[in-house]
């Protein structure tokens, strides 16, 4: 797969990010890097793996029991200030 500087910009522009010229070309070389991985692992022979025969993943189970003491005191010593038991913010948006 081929990426242009169009492509470069238009993905620099949707993350956000400033890119100059020199930024561009060094992201286009990197990208085209990375499609051509990807581009390799669709080459790699997989017709004869059955999905099927794989063990499954057991999750294990635990109890939910609280094992941590209440740690607000000390989470909230630092704080500037504490309501509730948690640190207290200014209102921003009225």
């Amino acid at each position: 797969m081929t990426i242009s500087l169009t492509d470069v910009t238009k993905i620099s522009k949707l993350a956000c990010i400033h890119l100059n010229d020199d930024e561009k070309i060094r992201m286009q070389t990197q990208l085209a890097g990375i499609f051509s991985w990807i581009d390799q692992l669709t080459e790699i022979d997989i017709s004869h793996v059955n999905l099927h025969d794989l063990p499954k993943a057991q999750m294990q189970e635990r109890d939910d029991i609280v094992t941590v003491k209440d740690q607000s005191k000390e989470v909230t010593q630092n704080a500037p200030q504490v309501a509730h038991n948690m640190y207290a913010v200014p209102k921003v948006v009225e």
